[in-house]
Protein backbone atom coordinates (compact mmCIF):
# COMPACT_ATOMS: atom_id res chain seq x y z
CA UNK A 1 0.00 0.00 0.00
CA UNK A 2 1.40 3.19 -1.24
CA UNK A 3 1.96 5.97 1.31
CA UNK A 4 2.30 9.41 1.52
CA UNK A 5 3.64 12.07 3.43
CA UNK A 6 2.30 15.46 3.39
CA UNK A 7 4.64 18.03 4.91
CA UNK A 8 4.14 21.95 6.10
CA UNK A 9 6.50 23.56 8.29
CA UNK A 10 4.18 25.61 9.91
CA UNK A 11 0.93 25.55 11.95
CA UNK A 12 -0.78 22.31 9.60
CA UNK A 13 -4.44 24.00 11.00
CA UNK A 14 -3.65 26.92 8.89
CA UNK A 15 -2.18 25.17 6.12
CA UNK A 16 -6.11 25.03 4.20
CA UNK A 17 -3.80 23.81 0.68
CA UNK A 18 -2.09 20.85 2.32
CA UNK A 19 -4.96 19.65 4.68
CA UNK A 20 -7.24 19.16 1.46
CA UNK A 21 -4.04 17.60 -0.26
CA UNK A 22 -4.37 15.36 3.27
CA UNK A 23 -7.86 14.91 2.81
CA UNK A 24 -7.97 13.52 -1.02
CA UNK A 25 -5.35 11.24 -0.23
CA UNK A 26 -7.18 9.77 2.20
CA UNK A 27 -10.25 9.46 0.20
CA UNK A 28 -8.05 7.85 -2.45
CA UNK A 29 -8.06 4.02 -1.76
CA UNK A 30 -4.97 2.02 -1.14
CA UNK A 31 -3.17 5.14 0.14
CA UNK A 32 -1.79 5.37 3.96
CA UNK A 33 -1.33 9.67 4.69
CA UNK A 34 1.05 10.45 7.13
CA UNK A 35 0.21 14.89 7.80
CA UNK A 36 3.77 16.19 9.04
CA UNK A 37 3.73 19.51 10.65
CA UNK A 38 3.60 21.81 13.75
CA UNK A 39 0.64 21.86 16.24
CA UNK A 40 -1.64 24.84 16.54
CA UNK A 41 -5.35 25.20 15.02
CA UNK A 42 -7.57 22.70 15.02
CA UNK A 43 -7.46 20.28 11.39
CA UNK A 44 -10.66 20.60 9.81
CA UNK A 45 -13.43 18.12 10.45
CA UNK A 46 -12.45 15.91 7.30
CA UNK A 47 -9.23 15.57 8.26
CA UNK A 48 -10.50 14.78 12.28
CA UNK A 49 -12.42 12.26 11.50
CA UNK A 50 -9.68 10.29 9.29
CA UNK A 51 -7.34 10.74 11.94
CA UNK A 52 -10.11 9.19 14.73
CA UNK A 53 -10.79 6.51 11.87
CA UNK A 54 -7.04 5.73 11.67
CA UNK A 55 -6.79 6.38 8.14
CA UNK A 56 -4.79 9.35 8.64
CA UNK A 57 -1.38 9.49 10.86
CA UNK A 58 -0.53 13.31 11.85
CA UNK A 59 2.59 13.48 13.52
CA UNK A 60 3.74 17.30 15.01
CA UNK A 61 6.82 18.63 14.93
CA UNK A 62 7.96 19.89 18.32
CA UNK A 63 8.27 23.08 18.99
CA UNK A 64 11.27 26.03 18.80
CA UNK A 65 12.53 26.54 22.65
CA UNK A 66 10.89 30.04 24.28
CA UNK A 67 14.64 30.91 24.35
CA UNK A 68 15.02 31.28 20.55
CA UNK A 69 12.06 33.66 20.56
CA UNK A 70 14.19 36.14 22.61
CA UNK A 71 17.32 36.34 20.82
CA UNK A 72 18.02 38.78 18.24
CA UNK A 73 16.74 38.48 14.80
CA UNK A 74 20.16 36.90 12.82
CA UNK A 75 20.64 34.68 15.67
CA UNK A 76 17.10 33.91 16.20
CA UNK A 77 17.43 32.81 12.72
CA UNK A 78 20.27 30.65 12.88
CA UNK A 79 18.86 28.80 16.05
CA UNK A 80 15.56 28.57 14.85
CA UNK A 81 17.07 26.87 11.04
CA UNK A 82 19.27 24.52 13.25
CA UNK A 83 16.83 23.26 15.73
CA UNK A 84 14.51 22.28 12.43
CA UNK A 85 17.12 21.06 10.82
CA UNK A 86 17.90 18.56 13.68
CA UNK A 87 14.34 17.61 14.21
CA UNK A 88 13.82 17.08 10.98
CA UNK A 89 16.96 14.92 9.93
CA UNK A 90 15.80 12.89 13.19
CA UNK A 91 11.76 12.78 12.09
CA UNK A 92 12.56 12.02 8.24
CA UNK A 93 15.36 9.85 8.14
CA UNK A 94 14.83 7.71 11.75
CA UNK A 95 11.30 8.35 13.22
CA UNK A 96 8.37 8.26 10.50
CA UNK A 97 7.59 5.58 8.28
CA UNK A 98 8.91 4.81 5.48
CA UNK A 99 6.88 6.77 2.14
CA UNK A 100 6.42 6.24 -1.19
CA UNK A 101 5.86 9.68 -2.12
CA UNK A 102 6.62 13.33 -0.29
CA UNK A 103 4.45 16.20 -0.84
CA UNK A 104 6.08 19.49 0.76
CA UNK A 105 4.43 23.13 0.67
CA UNK A 106 7.17 25.93 -0.43
CA UNK A 107 7.89 28.22 1.33
CA UNK A 108 9.46 27.85 3.73
CA UNK A 109 12.03 26.56 1.74
CA UNK A 110 15.44 26.18 5.03
CA UNK A 111 15.75 23.99 5.98
CA UNK A 112 12.71 21.64 4.46
CA UNK A 113 13.82 21.51 0.87
CA UNK A 114 17.57 19.80 1.65
CA UNK A 115 15.79 17.33 4.57
CA UNK A 116 13.18 16.70 2.19
CA UNK A 117 15.60 16.05 -0.64
CA UNK A 118 17.80 13.31 1.62
CA UNK A 119 14.51 12.03 2.77
CA UNK A 120 13.57 11.01 -0.89
CA UNK A 121 17.07 9.90 -0.98
CA UNK A 122 17.46 6.94 1.79
CA UNK A 123 13.77 5.92 1.34
CA UNK A 124 13.38 6.26 -2.24
CA UNK A 125 10.69 8.40 -2.53
CA UNK A 126 8.96 10.52 -5.44
CA UNK A 127 9.57 14.18 -4.12
CA UNK A 128 7.15 16.68 -4.65
CA UNK A 129 6.99 20.52 -3.98
CA UNK A 130 3.85 22.59 -4.20
CA UNK A 131 5.03 26.17 -4.54
CA UNK A 132 2.83 28.90 -3.29
CA UNK A 133 5.50 31.80 -3.10
CA UNK A 134 9.08 32.12 -2.73
CA UNK A 135 10.80 32.17 0.63
CA UNK A 136 13.20 34.49 -0.26
CA UNK A 137 10.85 37.53 -1.29
CA UNK A 138 8.79 37.01 2.52
CA UNK A 139 12.25 37.50 3.67
CA UNK A 140 12.41 40.60 2.02
CA UNK A 141 9.77 42.71 3.63
CA UNK A 142 11.45 42.94 6.23
CA UNK A 143 15.37 42.90 5.55
CA UNK A 144 14.67 44.17 2.41
CA UNK A 145 16.21 42.88 -1.06
CA UNK A 146 19.53 43.51 -0.77
CA UNK A 147 20.27 41.65 2.31
CA UNK A 148 22.82 39.03 2.67
CA UNK A 149 20.57 36.87 4.36
CA UNK A 150 17.57 37.14 1.26
CA UNK A 151 20.35 37.00 -1.05
CA UNK A 152 21.67 33.93 0.21
CA UNK A 153 18.33 32.35 0.74
CA UNK A 154 17.44 33.02 -2.86
CA UNK A 155 20.40 31.30 -4.05
CA UNK A 156 19.66 28.01 -1.45
CA UNK A 157 16.14 28.20 -2.88
CA UNK A 158 17.14 28.11 -6.54
CA UNK A 159 19.78 25.37 -6.05
CA UNK A 160 17.49 23.25 -4.20
CA UNK A 161 14.23 23.91 -5.75
CA UNK A 162 15.63 21.46 -8.72
CA UNK A 163 15.82 18.54 -6.48
CA UNK A 164 12.24 17.45 -6.71
CA UNK A 165 10.86 14.89 -9.35
CA UNK A 166 7.87 16.94 -9.85
CA UNK A 167 6.28 20.55 -8.96
CA UNK A 168 3.10 21.66 -8.49
CA UNK A 169 2.34 25.62 -8.10
CA UNK A 170 -0.44 28.07 -7.66
CA UNK A 171 -0.37 29.75 -11.03
CA UNK A 172 0.30 30.24 -14.03
CA UNK A 173 2.77 33.09 -13.83
CA UNK A 174 4.25 31.23 -11.53
CA UNK A 175 4.51 28.41 -13.43
CA UNK A 176 6.34 30.88 -15.70
CA UNK A 177 8.93 31.65 -13.79
CA UNK A 178 9.97 28.39 -12.76
CA UNK A 179 10.40 27.22 -16.10
CA UNK A 180 12.28 30.36 -17.61
CA UNK A 181 14.33 31.61 -14.60
CA UNK A 182 14.78 28.64 -12.51
CA UNK A 183 14.50 25.71 -14.80
CA UNK A 184 11.93 23.92 -12.73
CA UNK A 185 8.68 22.59 -14.42
CA UNK A 186 6.25 22.68 -12.69
CA UNK A 187 2.14 21.73 -13.13
CA UNK A 188 -0.35 24.60 -12.04
CA UNK A 189 -2.98 23.64 -10.26
CA UNK A 190 -5.54 26.20 -8.70
CA UNK A 191 -7.01 26.34 -5.57
CA UNK A 192 -10.49 24.70 -5.48
CA UNK A 193 -12.98 25.15 -2.70
CA UNK A 194 -13.43 21.36 -1.15
CA UNK A 195 -17.19 20.51 -1.32
CA UNK A 196 -17.91 21.56 2.50
CA UNK A 197 -17.01 25.29 1.29
CA UNK A 198 -21.21 25.34 0.45
CA UNK A 199 -24.28 28.20 -0.05
CA UNK A 200 -25.75 28.63 3.83
CA UNK A 201 -28.71 27.91 1.85
CA UNK A 202 -31.76 29.83 0.37
CA UNK A 203 -30.99 32.48 -1.77
CA UNK A 204 -28.23 33.77 -3.43
CA UNK A 205 -25.90 36.28 -0.94
CA UNK A 206 -22.32 37.09 -1.21
CA UNK A 207 -19.72 38.99 -3.13
CA UNK A 208 -16.17 39.87 -2.94
CA UNK A 209 -13.66 41.64 -3.22
CA UNK A 210 -9.54 41.65 -3.68
CA UNK A 211 -6.29 44.04 -2.71
CA UNK A 212 -3.23 43.29 -4.64
CA UNK A 213 -1.18 45.91 -7.00
CA UNK A 214 -4.54 45.53 -8.56
CA UNK A 215 -6.93 44.28 -5.68
CA UNK A 216 -10.13 43.30 -6.18
CA UNK A 217 -13.91 41.90 -4.91
CA UNK A 218 -15.00 38.72 -5.86
CA UNK A 219 -18.59 37.29 -5.54
CA UNK A 220 -20.16 34.33 -4.33
CA UNK A 221 -24.03 32.96 -4.61
CA UNK A 222 -24.76 32.16 -0.82
CA UNK A 223 -27.70 32.61 0.76
CA UNK A 224 -30.25 33.66 5.03
CA UNK A 225 -29.88 30.04 6.17
CA UNK A 226 -30.81 28.09 9.42
CA UNK A 227 -26.98 27.68 9.29
CA UNK A 228 -26.56 31.66 9.18
CA UNK A 229 -29.19 31.60 12.13
CA UNK A 230 -27.32 29.45 14.09
CA UNK A 231 -23.88 30.26 13.09
CA UNK A 232 -24.91 34.24 14.18
CA UNK A 233 -26.19 32.85 17.36
CA UNK A 234 -22.99 31.36 18.16
CA UNK A 235 -21.25 34.24 17.41
CA UNK A 236 -23.58 36.59 19.60
CA UNK A 237 -20.48 36.88 22.69
CA UNK A 238 -17.74 38.63 20.71
CA UNK A 239 -20.57 40.61 18.22
CA UNK A 240 -22.15 42.15 20.83
CA UNK A 241 -18.67 43.45 22.02
CA UNK A 242 -18.16 46.99 21.03
CA UNK A 243 -15.01 47.60 18.82
CA UNK A 244 -15.12 51.35 18.59
CA UNK A 245 -16.69 54.74 20.04
CA UNK A 246 -20.81 54.60 18.44
CA UNK A 247 -20.71 51.07 17.36
CA UNK A 248 -23.97 50.49 15.90
CA UNK A 249 -23.66 46.75 15.89
CA UNK A 250 -23.07 46.89 20.22
CA UNK A 251 -25.56 49.42 20.31
CA UNK A 252 -28.12 47.63 18.77
CA UNK A 253 -27.34 44.56 20.67
CA UNK A 254 -27.66 46.89 23.99
CA UNK A 255 -31.22 48.28 22.99
CA UNK A 256 -33.10 45.30 23.55
CA UNK A 257 -34.25 45.12 20.18
CA UNK A 258 -33.09 41.70 19.20
CA UNK A 259 -34.77 39.13 21.38
CA UNK A 260 -32.46 36.30 22.59
CA UNK A 261 -32.24 33.11 20.67
CA UNK A 262 -34.91 34.36 18.10
CA UNK A 263 -33.32 37.44 16.14
CA UNK A 264 -29.64 37.75 15.53
CA UNK A 265 -27.62 40.64 13.82
CA UNK A 266 -29.01 39.49 10.89
CA UNK A 267 -32.13 37.16 10.86
CA UNK A 268 -34.76 36.46 13.16
CA UNK A 269 -37.42 32.74 13.58
CA UNK A 270 -40.70 33.63 11.75
CA UNK A 271 -44.13 31.83 12.22
CA UNK A 272 -45.71 30.03 9.07
CA UNK A 273 -47.38 33.73 8.79
CA UNK A 274 -44.15 35.60 8.44
CA UNK A 275 -45.28 36.63 11.65
CA UNK A 276 -42.32 36.68 14.55
CA UNK A 277 -41.82 33.21 16.30
CA UNK A 278 -42.63 32.99 20.08
CA UNK A 279 -39.63 31.43 22.33
CA UNK A 280 -41.04 28.22 22.45
CA UNK A 281 -43.51 27.99 19.96
CA UNK A 282 -43.68 25.21 16.87
CA UNK A 283 -42.22 28.11 14.67
CA UNK A 284 -39.59 28.37 16.53
CA UNK A 285 -39.04 24.56 16.84
CA UNK A 286 -39.55 24.26 13.05
CA UNK A 287 -36.94 26.64 12.75
CA UNK A 288 -38.18 28.83 10.26
CA UNK A 289 -35.77 31.79 9.54
CA UNK A 290 -35.63 35.11 7.72
CA UNK A 291 -33.75 37.96 6.99
CA UNK A 292 -33.94 40.45 9.75
CA UNK A 293 -35.16 43.74 7.98
CA UNK A 294 -32.70 46.62 8.73
CA UNK A 295 -29.82 44.17 8.33
CA UNK A 296 -25.97 45.45 8.48
CA UNK A 297 -24.71 43.57 5.27
CA UNK A 298 -21.70 41.30 6.33
CA UNK A 299 -18.15 41.75 4.70
CA UNK A 300 -15.62 39.02 5.63
CA UNK A 301 -11.76 39.36 4.91
CA UNK A 302 -9.57 36.68 5.98
CA UNK A 303 -5.58 37.77 6.76
CA UNK A 304 -2.71 36.35 8.49
CA UNK A 305 -2.09 40.06 10.13
CA UNK A 306 1.47 40.09 8.17
CA UNK A 307 3.00 42.81 5.92
CA UNK A 308 2.07 41.25 3.03
CA UNK A 309 -1.61 42.57 3.59
CA UNK A 310 -2.07 46.56 3.76
CA UNK A 311 -5.30 46.30 6.60
CA UNK A 312 -5.03 50.31 6.80
CA UNK A 313 -6.58 50.32 3.30
CA UNK A 314 -9.91 48.62 4.17
CA UNK A 315 -9.90 50.71 7.59
CA UNK A 316 -9.68 54.11 5.34
CA UNK A 317 -12.08 52.86 2.87
CA UNK A 318 -14.14 51.85 5.67
CA UNK A 319 -13.98 55.75 6.94
CA UNK A 320 -14.83 56.88 3.71
CA UNK A 321 -17.94 54.82 3.14
CA UNK A 322 -19.61 55.72 6.63
CA UNK A 323 -18.29 59.33 5.56
CA UNK A 324 -20.73 58.94 2.33
CA UNK A 325 -23.71 57.84 4.21
CA UNK A 326 -22.94 60.63 6.80
CA UNK A 327 -23.48 62.98 4.25
CA UNK A 328 -26.07 61.68 2.18
CA UNK A 329 -29.63 63.04 2.03
CA UNK A 330 -31.13 60.07 1.97
CA UNK A 331 -28.73 57.88 3.90
CA UNK A 332 -31.27 55.07 4.11
CA UNK A 333 -30.06 53.76 0.42
CA UNK A 334 -26.83 52.89 2.55
CA UNK A 335 -27.11 49.41 5.03
CA UNK A 336 -24.94 49.57 7.53
CA UNK A 337 -21.56 47.89 6.99
CA UNK A 338 -20.26 44.99 9.49
CA UNK A 339 -16.62 44.04 8.71
CA UNK A 340 -15.81 40.07 10.20
CA UNK A 341 -11.82 39.79 9.82
CA UNK A 342 -10.97 36.51 10.53
CA UNK A 343 -7.68 35.34 11.54
CA UNK A 344 -4.54 35.42 13.99
CA UNK A 345 -1.07 37.33 13.26
CA UNK A 346 1.84 39.56 14.50
CA UNK A 347 -0.28 42.83 14.17
CA UNK A 348 -3.74 42.37 15.14
CA UNK A 349 -3.02 43.50 18.05
CA UNK A 350 -2.05 46.57 16.24
CA UNK A 351 -4.38 47.10 14.35
CA UNK A 352 -7.37 46.55 17.04
CA UNK A 353 -5.75 49.39 18.49
CA UNK A 354 -6.52 51.52 15.18
CA UNK A 355 -10.17 49.96 14.73
CA UNK A 356 -10.60 51.18 18.39
CA UNK A 357 -9.65 54.86 17.64
CA UNK A 358 -12.00 55.44 14.59
CA UNK A 359 -15.23 57.32 14.60
CA UNK A 360 -17.79 55.20 12.84
CA UNK A 361 -21.25 55.37 12.63
CA UNK A 362 -22.21 53.29 10.06
CA UNK A 363 -19.68 50.95 9.77
CA UNK A 364 -18.34 48.23 12.61
CA UNK A 365 -15.42 45.90 12.80
CA UNK A 366 -15.12 42.88 14.34
CA UNK A 367 -11.67 40.27 14.59
CA UNK A 368 -12.67 36.29 14.61
CA UNK A 369 -11.09 33.76 15.15
CA UNK A 370 -12.84 30.52 13.70
CA UNK A 371 -13.37 26.66 14.12
CA UNK A 372 -12.37 24.94 10.79
CA UNK A 373 -15.78 24.32 10.39
CA UNK A 374 -17.55 27.50 11.04
CA UNK A 375 -15.32 29.20 8.41
CA UNK A 376 -17.21 27.95 5.40
CA UNK A 377 -20.33 28.78 7.06
CA UNK A 378 -19.24 32.45 7.25
CA UNK A 379 -18.26 32.45 3.92
CA UNK A 380 -21.63 31.32 2.92
CA UNK A 381 -23.59 33.80 5.36
CA UNK A 382 -21.61 37.30 3.84
CA UNK A 383 -22.66 39.30 1.55
CA UNK A 384 -19.25 40.32 -0.09
CA UNK A 385 -15.66 39.16 0.90
CA UNK A 386 -12.35 41.40 0.29
CA UNK A 387 -8.93 40.13 0.24
CA UNK A 388 -5.82 42.47 0.64
CA UNK A 389 -3.57 39.85 0.41
CA UNK A 390 -0.18 41.58 -1.58
CA UNK A 391 2.05 38.89 -3.26
CA UNK A 392 5.82 39.31 -2.09
CA UNK A 393 6.52 37.61 -5.30
CA UNK A 394 3.78 39.41 -7.71
CA UNK A 395 3.19 35.51 -8.47
CA UNK A 396 1.27 33.53 -5.93
CA UNK A 397 -3.47 33.57 -5.27
CA UNK A 398 -4.09 33.52 -1.47
CA UNK A 399 -6.06 31.09 -0.45
CA UNK A 400 -8.24 33.28 1.20
CA UNK A 401 -10.00 34.66 -2.17
CA UNK A 402 -9.18 33.74 -4.84
CA UNK A 403 -7.47 36.79 -6.40
CA UNK A 404 -4.06 37.50 -6.71
CA UNK A 405 -0.99 40.57 -7.00
CA UNK A 406 0.42 40.04 -10.51
CA UNK A 407 -1.86 37.10 -11.67
CA UNK A 408 -5.20 38.33 -10.45
CA UNK A 409 -6.47 38.13 -13.88
CA UNK A 410 -6.24 34.13 -14.30
CA UNK A 411 -9.33 33.79 -11.22
CA UNK A 412 -10.73 37.06 -11.00
CA UNK A 413 -12.44 39.00 -13.98
CA UNK A 414 -13.20 42.34 -13.74
CA UNK A 415 -17.01 43.25 -13.12
CA UNK A 416 -17.68 39.45 -14.17
CA UNK A 417 -16.92 38.16 -10.35
CA UNK A 418 -14.77 40.82 -8.65
CA UNK A 419 -13.93 43.98 -8.56
CA UNK A 420 -10.15 45.07 -8.78
CA UNK A 421 -9.50 48.25 -6.29
CA UNK A 422 -5.83 49.95 -5.51
CA UNK A 423 -6.67 52.22 -2.91
CA UNK A 424 -9.28 52.89 -0.22
CA UNK A 425 -11.30 55.35 -2.59
CA UNK A 426 -11.55 52.95 -5.24
CA UNK A 427 -12.45 50.48 -2.86
CA UNK A 428 -15.13 52.81 -0.80
CA UNK A 429 -16.78 53.45 -4.44
CA UNK A 430 -17.17 49.89 -5.22
CA UNK A 431 -18.81 49.38 -1.48
CA UNK A 432 -21.19 51.85 -2.40
CA UNK A 433 -21.89 50.48 -5.87
CA UNK A 434 -22.41 47.06 -4.06
CA UNK A 435 -24.68 48.00 -1.67
CA UNK A 436 -26.24 51.46 -2.83
CA UNK A 437 -30.47 50.52 -3.23
CA UNK A 438 -33.58 52.94 -3.92
CA UNK A 439 -35.21 50.93 -1.38
CA UNK A 440 -32.30 50.51 0.92
CA UNK A 441 -31.43 46.99 2.75
CA UNK A 442 -28.33 45.05 2.56
CA UNK A 443 -29.63 42.68 -0.75
CA UNK A 444 -27.30 44.57 -2.94
CA UNK A 445 -26.95 46.60 -6.20
CA UNK A 446 -27.88 44.95 -9.87
CA UNK A 447 -24.06 45.30 -9.89
CA UNK A 448 -23.85 42.60 -6.82
CA UNK A 449 -26.25 40.23 -8.10
CA UNK A 450 -24.12 40.49 -11.42
CA UNK A 451 -21.16 39.43 -9.41
CA UNK A 452 -23.10 36.53 -7.54
CA UNK A 453 -24.22 35.39 -11.16
CA UNK A 454 -20.46 35.00 -12.15
CA UNK A 455 -18.70 33.62 -9.15
CA UNK A 456 -22.04 30.71 -9.32
CA UNK A 457 -19.99 29.85 -12.45
CA UNK A 458 -16.82 29.77 -11.61
CA UNK A 459 -17.18 28.11 -8.60
CA UNK A 460 -18.28 24.82 -10.26
CA UNK A 461 -15.06 23.17 -10.45
CA UNK A 462 -14.66 21.51 -6.88
CA UNK A 463 -11.04 20.17 -4.96
CA UNK A 464 -11.56 16.91 -4.94
CA UNK A 465 -12.63 16.54 -8.84
CA UNK A 466 -9.90 18.55 -9.92
CA UNK A 467 -7.34 17.31 -7.57
CA UNK A 468 -7.95 13.52 -9.17
CA UNK A 469 -7.40 14.89 -12.56
CA UNK A 470 -4.31 17.22 -11.35
CA UNK A 471 -2.32 16.21 -8.65
CA UNK A 472 -2.68 12.70 -7.89
CA UNK A 473 -0.83 11.90 -11.68
CA UNK A 474 1.98 14.20 -10.71
CA UNK A 475 2.25 12.08 -7.15
CA UNK A 476 1.94 8.86 -9.08
CA UNK A 477 5.07 9.80 -11.36
CA UNK A 478 2.37 10.43 -14.24
CA UNK A 479 3.83 14.65 -14.03
CA UNK A 480 6.49 16.43 -15.56
CA UNK A 481 9.91 16.32 -13.83
CA UNK A 482 12.75 18.17 -13.14
CA UNK A 483 15.31 18.68 -15.51
CA UNK A 484 16.86 21.32 -17.87
CA UNK A 485 15.56 24.44 -18.30
CA UNK A 486 14.62 23.31 -21.91
CA UNK A 487 12.13 21.00 -20.40
CA UNK A 488 10.87 23.03 -18.49
CA UNK A 489 10.43 25.80 -21.19
CA UNK A 490 9.22 23.01 -23.59
CA UNK A 491 6.59 21.86 -20.61
CA UNK A 492 5.24 25.23 -20.49
CA UNK A 493 4.21 25.86 -23.99
CA UNK A 494 2.64 23.48 -24.77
Amino acid sequence: MPRCWVMVLGDVGRSPRMQYHASSLCKTPGYEVVLVGYRGAALIEELQAHAAAGTLDVRYLPDLPPLVRRLPRLLALLAKALFQLATLLWMLLVALPRPDAILLQLPPAIPTVLVCRLAALRHRARLVFDWHNFAYTLMAIGMGRGHPVVQLAERYERYWGRAAHASLCVTRAMQVELAWHWAVPATVFYDRPPDFFRPASLQARCAALHSGPTPALWAHAWPCSLEKHALLLKLQPVLAQGLHPHDFVAELYASGQLAPGQHTLCTQQVAANGIGARKGSAAAAAGAVREREGRPALVVSSTSWTPDEDFGLLLKAAELYDGRVRRSRRPSVYPCLLFLVTGRGPQRAEYEERMAGMDLRHVAFRTLWLEPEDYPRLLGSADLGVSLHASSSGLDLPMKASGPWGCIGELVSHEHNGLLFATPQQLAQQLVECFRVSGGGAGGSALLAQLRRGVEGASMARWHDTWRKTVLPVLQGGGKGGGAAATARAGVLR
